[in-house]
């Protein structure tokens, strides 16, 4: 089998899976963002919920933001998908996104738990370390800031 054929395989292959990656680590970031917004309401400092002190807040809308982002993203890349389209870029874009919003939707996440953010006894810590498989699986970050570069180049080109 020619190598041209083999890596024209290997890319359609990867731009149906990438925009799954992509939607899997939308899930993980959702999650950091309730877990935060939900504890921010429940906890307390110098008498009001810390959702009310102007630095939680703009954490909280930062991670909705990147959720949101990414979810355009990945939702683009599968309707291209659906249509017939190619969707190399969307998809890479989704999947590089959607793992930078996880993992910074994560940290942000133990940030507003503070101490509590480590104890197993909350569900962020364990998000935490479950976000950085998005930034290797089905290409590492690097990989996938190659595959838009050269997408966005061939319109140039």
């Amino acid at each position: 089998v020619k190598k041209w054929y083999q890596r024209r395989v290997r890319v359609k292959c990867f731009d149906k899976t990438r925009p799954t990656v992509g939607a899997m680590s939308l899930g993980l970031a959702r999650r950091a963002l309730d877990e935060a917004t939900k504890y921010s309401m429940e906890r307390k400092t110098m008498g009001k919920q810390i959702f009310k002190h102007q630095a939680v807040l703009f954490m909280l809308s930062e991670m909705a933001m990147r959720y949101e982002l990414a979810k355009l993203a990945v939702w683009r890349s599968c309707a291209d998908y659906d249509e017939g389209r190619r969707n190399t870029y969307y998809a890479s874009i989704g999947k590089l996104y959607g793992a930078i919003a996880a993992n910074k939707n994560a940290s942000d996440s133990v940030q507003v738990f503070g101490g509590n953010g480590y104890n197993k006894e909350y569900p962020v810590e364990k998000l935490m370390r479950d976000a950085k498989i998005f930034q290797i699986y089905e290409g590492t970050d690097q990989i996938q800031k190659l595959i838009i570069g050269r997408e966005h180049m061939t319109k140039y080109l």
